[in-house]
């Protein structure tokens, strides 16, 4: 069976994106299509097919086919006319994209980006190489993707890739965006940049080929013959997602230039190119090949997403984007946010990544109850194993480089845990793959200092504070409640989220009374509150109560030992 496609955005002002597909050498009375529901890499059934707008289905001779739909996202065509079966048909579909994130496509007047699973529907069964003609909207002067150019004139936007899950997993970015690159051993890095960047374009492109240089120095070779960088700049907006030969990013414009902010760039940066190695080669068995109809389990998400969340701030620090000091305070806010988190008793990180798909991705105000964030505990698990390391004089980087050679062996396979225990048995002895394995199955507290001591690193505690237990929202000067922590005193004494906060023992309770907390509460005191809860004011008698117990700082020790030790050897 052989599938082409042809795309076209006559009118990106109304959003829809018009997709015909011309399908070949069919041999079945029912041919059944579908489109993905969710994206590898985002965890979550997003379930595009609600975006369709029409499916219209005929054949070779331009009669028109019967076409029903069975599930959620598939429709069963009938190939049949007069009992003939017909073999080579056409499909034509409109959706609409007007999401501007990494996991949906976004069109209007100004771009359109192009996410492949969000928008290109398949037959089931089919296999083999893929050609996508783009229509170039008259508006627009560029097409920037890693699909294979086969393109004969200039004027014609012509594609291809071996098979399905190469074509949509190249995303496509069509506007009159800005494009730039560098080369790094002998192969091309290609930057393209959509949305009001406010930073500065030398330093972009320089940083970003440090990072490239010193993480493929870090594992040792390039897996792709040229890689291009999307990046999309607009107020507020966040992501990246990770793709075969490319990256799409997303980060707030006014923020490239606060230094604070732009290391937060550039880790994001640093996440995603190197999950071009980790997730998208080295990876679970479970995740490749995919079925996008349905979720893909795995309880492996402590590597994929954890050894990344952990290596991109290091990666920053090995770089000599920022300091020790700079780099023990990114810690300290991870520590911080675990223990903020009470999910972290009952929930361990095998079971956060089987969970994913229903708690992660989909995290409501009880979340942090009940749930530990992979991405958050599985990067402070891999910082205590690299100090762990540090006793058999080797360092993350040798691990990483195991993994790599793990995966060549068959890349057609990806790994089980007991890959990985096995390697760190290899690279240190049993008693230490024991101590890893512990922390990613128990559910018991991380014991950071005794780790920290090991490479000349104390904690310093701030004095504990009075607290009720509460995170809010703000409505103008209104204060809700959006979520309770447990044990707190506002989850003992009956706070809910939801809740307006009304009044204080009388007076009138607005945002900078809650900003203002730590100045009001006494300890040992009861305070009157009323909340207005569905419509009802309801009164609340609470007592504050010593809130989390938060680390004041990281105190470097022994400056050497310290750098040392966390920072590894130099690539």
């Amino acid at each position: 069976m052989e599938i082409s496609y042809k795309l076209s955005i006559p009118n990106p002002e109304s959003h829809y994106i018009c997709v015909t597909m011309d399908i070949k050498n069919i041999s079945d009375k029912n041919l059944d299509l579908f489109i993905p529901s969710w994206s590898p890499g985002s965890y979550l059934m997003r379930e595009y097919a609600k975006n369709v707008k029409f499916v219209h289905v005929e054949n070779s001779k331009g009669q028109r086919l019967f076409v029903d739909k069975i599930s959620k996202e598939t429709w069963r065509v009938n190939t049949q006319i007069d009992d003939q079966i017909n073999d080579h048909i056409i499909v034509k579909y409109q959706i609409y994209c007007h999401e501007l994130t990494v996991r949906t496509s976004h069109v209007d007047l100004s771009h359109a980006f192009i996410h492949g699973p969000s928008v290109f529907m398949s037959a089931i069964g089919a296999k083999g190489k893929i050609v996508l003609e783009i229509e170039m909207n008259p508006n627009w002067s560029k097409v920037t993707t890693t699909l294979k150019d086969i393109s004969t004139k200039r004027e014609v936007f012509l594609y291809e890739a071996s098979d399905y899950d190469t074509f949509i997993d190249t995303p496509i970015e069509i506007g009159n965006h800005e494009t730039d690159g560098f080369m790094y051993d002998g192969k091309p890095h290609e930057l393209a940049t959509y949305g009001g960047f406010l930073g500065d374009q030398t330093r972009f492109k320089k940083d970003i080929k440090k990072i490239v240089e010193h993480i493929a120095r870090t594992v040792g070779e390039l897996p792709y013959e040229r890689y291009l960088f999307l990046s999309h700049f607009c107020p507020k907006l966040y992501g990246g997602l990770e793709h075969l030969d490319s990256t799409v990013l997303q980060y707030d414009s006014y923020k490239m230039n606060d230094k604070k902010d732009y290391h937060g760039w550039l880790e994001l940066v640093a996440h995603e190119y190197f999950h071009l190695w980790n997730v998208k080669r080295i990876r679970p068995k479970e995740l490749g090949p995919f079925d996008y109809r349905n979720e893909a389990y795995t309880r492996m998400h402590w590597l994929t997403e954890g050894l990344t969340s952990f290596m991109d701030q290091l990666f920053i620090f090995r770089a000599d984007f920022i300091t020790l000091e700079e780099y023990l305070e990114l810690i300290k806010d991870n520590i911080n946010k675990y223990l903020s988190i009470p999910g972290r008793k009952y929930h361990s990180l095998e079971d956060s990544s089987f969970d994913t798909w229903i708690k992660l991705y989909r995290a409501d105000e009880n979340h942090n109850n009940t749930s530990i964030s992979y991405y958050l505990k599985g990067g402070l698990v891999f910082f205590v194993f690299n100090i762990m390391l540090t006793k058999f004089d080797i360092s993350i980087v040798e691990f990483i480089r195991e993994l790599w050679s793990l995966y060549k062996k068959d890349p057609s396979v990806g790994l089980e845990e007991e890959d990985v225990f096995n390697l760190i048995t290899k690279l240190t002895n049993k008693d230490c793959s024991e101590e890893f394995e512990h922390l990613v199955k128990s559910v018991e507290d991380i014991d950071f200092g005794t780790y920290l001591k090991e490479v000349g690193v104390e904690i310093e505690y701030e004095k504990e504070k009075l607290d009720l237990g509460f995170d809010v929202s703000f409505k103008g000067e209104r204060v809700f409640v959006k979520s309770v922590r447990e044990d707190s005193a506002a989850y003992k004494y009956g706070i809910s989220a939801g809740d307006e906060i009304i009044s204080l023992n009388g007076f009138r309770f607005l945002k900078d009374d809650y900003q203002s907390l730590d100045k009001i509460l006494n300890e040992n005191t009861v305070y009157k509150f009323v909340v207005s809860r569905l419509g009802y004011m309801t009164p609340l008698k609470i007592m504050p109560a010593k809130g989390i117990k938060k680390i004041k700082m990281l105190k470097v020790l022994d400056t050497d030992l310290a750098h040392t030790k966390l920072r590894g050897t130099k690539v």
